[in-house]
Protein backbone atom coordinates (compact mmCIF):
# COMPACT_ATOMS: atom_id res chain seq x y z
CA UNK A 1 0.00 0.00 0.00
CA UNK A 2 1.25 3.62 -0.99
CA UNK A 3 1.47 6.07 1.61
CA UNK A 4 -1.35 8.09 -0.49
CA UNK A 5 -3.65 4.86 -0.35
CA UNK A 6 -2.80 4.81 4.09
CA UNK A 7 -3.53 8.31 4.22
CA UNK A 8 -7.09 7.58 2.33
CA UNK A 9 -7.66 5.33 4.55
CA UNK A 10 -6.80 6.58 7.56
CA UNK A 11 -9.89 9.19 6.55
CA UNK A 12 -12.25 6.86 7.39
CA UNK A 13 -14.35 7.66 10.29
CA UNK A 14 -14.37 3.62 11.29
CA UNK A 15 -10.87 3.12 11.22
CA UNK A 16 -8.87 5.75 12.42
CA UNK A 17 -10.98 5.52 15.73
CA UNK A 18 -9.58 1.97 15.70
CA UNK A 19 -6.39 0.99 18.41
CA UNK A 20 -3.00 0.96 16.75
CA UNK A 21 -2.46 -2.80 17.23
CA UNK A 22 -5.55 -3.61 15.01
CA UNK A 23 -5.23 -0.86 12.77
CA UNK A 24 -1.36 -2.53 12.40
CA UNK A 25 -2.64 -5.29 11.62
CA UNK A 26 -5.57 -4.68 8.95
CA UNK A 27 -2.99 -3.26 7.13
CA UNK A 28 0.02 -5.45 7.14
CA UNK A 29 -2.75 -8.61 6.32
CA UNK A 30 -4.54 -6.93 3.95
CA UNK A 31 -3.57 -6.67 -0.24
CA UNK A 32 -4.70 -4.00 -2.81
CA UNK A 33 -6.41 -5.68 -5.70
CA UNK A 34 -8.24 -3.34 -8.64
CA UNK A 35 -11.48 -3.85 -10.38
CA UNK A 36 -12.34 -2.24 -14.18
CA UNK A 37 -16.13 -0.46 -13.91
CA UNK A 38 -18.54 -2.73 -14.09
CA UNK A 39 -16.72 -5.64 -12.66
CA UNK A 40 -18.05 -7.65 -9.99
CA UNK A 41 -16.30 -8.16 -6.79
CA UNK A 42 -18.78 -10.64 -5.45
CA UNK A 43 -22.14 -11.61 -5.92
CA UNK A 44 -25.55 -12.89 -3.77
CA UNK A 45 -24.61 -16.59 -2.64
CA UNK A 46 -20.93 -16.22 -2.68
CA UNK A 47 -18.67 -17.55 0.35
CA UNK A 48 -17.75 -14.70 2.58
CA UNK A 49 -13.93 -14.27 1.66
CA UNK A 50 -13.10 -10.91 4.05
CA UNK A 51 -13.42 -7.39 4.45
CA UNK A 52 -12.39 -4.34 2.17
CA UNK A 53 -12.06 -0.98 2.38
CA UNK A 54 -12.01 1.08 -1.14
CA UNK A 55 -9.11 3.16 -1.81
CA UNK A 56 -10.12 5.04 -4.80
CA UNK A 57 -13.00 4.69 -7.00
CA UNK A 58 -16.98 3.66 -6.29
CA UNK A 59 -18.45 0.49 -5.91
CA UNK A 60 -21.99 -0.46 -6.45
CA UNK A 61 -24.37 -2.55 -3.77
CA UNK A 62 -27.23 -4.10 -5.84
CA UNK A 63 -29.75 -6.72 -5.90
CA UNK A 64 -30.82 -8.37 -9.29
CA UNK A 65 -34.58 -9.82 -9.97
CA UNK A 66 -35.60 -13.35 -11.18
CA UNK A 67 -36.12 -11.35 -14.83
CA UNK A 68 -32.30 -10.06 -14.29
CA UNK A 69 -33.61 -6.32 -13.13
CA UNK A 70 -31.23 -4.37 -10.79
CA UNK A 71 -31.86 -2.37 -8.45
CA UNK A 72 -29.18 -0.44 -7.09
CA UNK A 73 -29.10 -0.23 -3.01
CA UNK A 74 -26.23 2.23 -2.58
CA UNK A 75 -22.51 3.57 -3.48
CA UNK A 76 -18.99 2.90 -1.25
CA UNK A 77 -16.70 5.33 -2.38
CA UNK A 78 -13.13 6.02 -0.63
CA UNK A 79 -12.18 5.06 2.97
CA UNK A 80 -15.46 3.07 3.50
CA UNK A 81 -15.36 -0.58 4.74
CA UNK A 82 -17.94 -3.11 3.94
CA UNK A 83 -18.33 -7.02 3.85
CA UNK A 84 -18.29 -7.00 7.50
CA UNK A 85 -22.08 -8.74 8.15
CA UNK A 86 -21.05 -12.27 6.87
CA UNK A 87 -17.72 -11.56 9.27
CA UNK A 88 -20.55 -12.52 11.78
CA UNK A 89 -23.01 -14.92 10.26
CA UNK A 90 -20.07 -16.90 8.57
CA UNK A 91 -23.29 -16.81 6.16
CA UNK A 92 -23.07 -16.52 2.25
CA UNK A 93 -23.30 -12.30 0.32
CA UNK A 94 -26.33 -10.85 0.74
CA UNK A 95 -25.85 -8.56 -2.67
CA UNK A 96 -23.61 -8.07 -5.63
CA UNK A 97 -20.86 -5.64 -5.47
CA UNK A 98 -19.67 -4.26 -8.65
CA UNK A 99 -16.96 -2.03 -9.75
CA UNK A 100 -19.07 1.09 -10.40
CA UNK A 101 -16.08 2.72 -12.05
CA UNK A 102 -12.60 1.72 -11.80
CA UNK A 103 -11.53 0.92 -8.11
CA UNK A 104 -8.85 0.04 -6.18
CA UNK A 105 -9.74 -1.76 -3.07
CA UNK A 106 -7.80 -2.87 0.01
CA UNK A 107 -8.44 -6.70 1.35
CA UNK A 108 -8.18 -8.52 4.35
CA UNK A 109 -8.48 -12.72 4.29
CA UNK A 110 -11.00 -14.20 6.17
CA UNK A 111 -8.44 -16.63 7.54
CA UNK A 112 -7.03 -13.90 9.19
CA UNK A 113 -9.88 -11.95 10.83
CA UNK A 114 -10.96 -15.82 11.89
CA UNK A 115 -7.40 -16.22 13.61
CA UNK A 116 -7.18 -12.56 15.25
CA UNK A 117 -10.83 -12.43 16.35
CA UNK A 118 -10.20 -16.66 17.44
CA UNK A 119 -6.80 -15.47 19.61
CA UNK A 120 -8.78 -11.77 20.82
CA UNK A 121 -12.22 -11.58 20.83
CA UNK A 122 -12.06 -7.93 22.24
CA UNK A 123 -11.80 -6.97 19.04
CA UNK A 124 -15.07 -8.34 18.01
CA UNK A 125 -16.41 -5.16 19.56
CA UNK A 126 -14.50 -3.24 16.85
CA UNK A 127 -16.29 -4.99 13.50
CA UNK A 128 -19.93 -4.64 15.47
CA UNK A 129 -18.83 -0.64 15.42
CA UNK A 130 -18.42 -1.35 11.59
CA UNK A 131 -21.85 -2.72 11.44
CA UNK A 132 -23.76 -0.64 13.59
CA UNK A 133 -22.86 2.28 11.62
CA UNK A 134 -24.74 0.43 8.61
CA UNK A 135 -27.57 0.13 10.98
CA UNK A 136 -27.98 3.23 11.82
CA UNK A 137 -27.83 4.82 8.54
CA UNK A 138 -30.19 2.17 7.08
CA UNK A 139 -32.51 2.96 9.82
CA UNK A 140 -32.50 6.21 8.97
CA UNK A 141 -33.19 5.87 5.27
CA UNK A 142 -36.25 3.80 6.62
CA UNK A 143 -37.57 6.94 8.32
CA UNK A 144 -36.85 8.82 5.51
CA UNK A 145 -39.20 6.98 3.03
CA UNK A 146 -41.98 6.88 5.15
CA UNK A 147 -41.81 11.00 6.41
CA UNK A 148 -39.50 13.09 3.43
CA UNK A 149 -41.04 14.44 0.49
CA UNK A 150 -39.73 13.21 -3.03
CA UNK A 151 -37.79 15.86 -3.58
CA UNK A 152 -36.21 15.82 0.02
CA UNK A 153 -35.44 12.37 -0.17
CA UNK A 154 -33.35 13.03 -3.46
CA UNK A 155 -31.82 16.12 -1.73
CA UNK A 156 -30.37 13.52 1.18
CA UNK A 157 -29.33 10.94 -0.82
CA UNK A 158 -27.37 13.48 -2.82
CA UNK A 159 -25.47 14.56 0.04
CA UNK A 160 -25.05 11.32 1.60
CA UNK A 161 -23.26 10.28 -2.02
CA UNK A 162 -21.44 12.92 -1.73
CA UNK A 163 -20.42 13.02 1.56
CA UNK A 164 -16.77 12.28 1.20
CA UNK A 165 -16.62 14.06 -1.77
CA UNK A 166 -15.30 17.43 -3.01
CA UNK A 167 -17.93 20.01 -4.35
CA UNK A 168 -17.77 19.81 -7.91
CA UNK A 169 -16.74 16.10 -8.30
CA UNK A 170 -18.93 13.65 -10.18
CA UNK A 171 -21.01 11.41 -9.21
CA UNK A 172 -21.13 8.42 -10.83
CA UNK A 173 -24.28 7.07 -11.65
CA UNK A 174 -27.65 7.10 -13.76
CA UNK A 175 -31.02 9.29 -12.77
CA UNK A 176 -32.36 5.30 -13.19
CA UNK A 177 -29.83 4.27 -10.45
CA UNK A 178 -30.83 7.32 -8.09
CA UNK A 179 -34.44 6.48 -8.51
CA UNK A 180 -33.93 2.94 -7.40
CA UNK A 181 -31.73 4.07 -4.03
CA UNK A 182 -34.81 7.22 -3.40
CA UNK A 183 -38.01 4.45 -4.52
CA UNK A 184 -38.86 7.02 -6.77
CA UNK A 185 -39.27 6.55 -10.75
CA UNK A 186 -36.98 7.59 -13.00
CA UNK A 187 -39.51 10.70 -14.89
CA UNK A 188 -39.79 11.90 -11.24
CA UNK A 189 -36.21 11.67 -10.56
CA UNK A 190 -35.51 14.04 -13.73
CA UNK A 191 -38.29 16.26 -12.45
CA UNK A 192 -36.43 17.28 -9.33
CA UNK A 193 -33.19 16.94 -10.97
CA UNK A 194 -33.75 19.32 -13.28
CA UNK A 195 -35.21 21.74 -10.90
CA UNK A 196 -32.06 21.24 -8.95
CA UNK A 197 -30.00 22.66 -12.23
CA UNK A 198 -32.50 25.76 -12.21
CA UNK A 199 -31.53 26.56 -8.86
CA UNK A 200 -27.71 25.46 -9.59
CA UNK A 201 -27.63 23.46 -6.82
CA UNK A 202 -26.19 20.68 -9.30
CA UNK A 203 -25.33 20.06 -12.67
CA UNK A 204 -26.05 17.28 -15.29
CA UNK A 205 -23.86 15.13 -17.69
CA UNK A 206 -24.14 11.67 -18.97
CA UNK A 207 -24.55 9.36 -16.03
CA UNK A 208 -23.37 11.85 -13.85
CA UNK A 209 -24.54 14.32 -11.41
CA UNK A 210 -21.77 17.29 -10.08
CA UNK A 211 -22.58 18.64 -6.57
CA UNK A 212 -22.19 22.83 -7.04
CA UNK A 213 -24.00 23.68 -3.74
CA UNK A 214 -23.89 21.36 -0.72
CA UNK A 215 -25.36 23.99 1.14
CA UNK A 216 -28.56 24.54 -1.08
CA UNK A 217 -29.27 20.66 -1.28
CA UNK A 218 -29.09 20.85 2.62
CA UNK A 219 -31.58 23.60 3.44
CA UNK A 220 -33.90 21.32 0.71
CA UNK A 221 -33.72 18.70 2.52
CA UNK A 222 -34.66 19.89 5.46
CA UNK A 223 -37.37 22.43 4.38
CA UNK A 224 -40.97 21.75 5.05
Amino acid sequence: MSPEQQRIIEQGEWFKNRSPYLKSFLLTQGKTLSLNAQQSLFLRGDQHDGLYAVLSGVVRVSGVSSEGKEAVLSFIDSSLWFGELTLFDGGLRTHDVHAQTNVTLFFVPQRCLGQLLNEQPKYWQDFGLLLAQKLRVMFSSMEDQALLTAEQKVCKRLLMLSEHSDVNKALVLSQQQLADMSYLTRQTINQILQHLVSLKAISLGYQRITILDKQKLKVLATQT
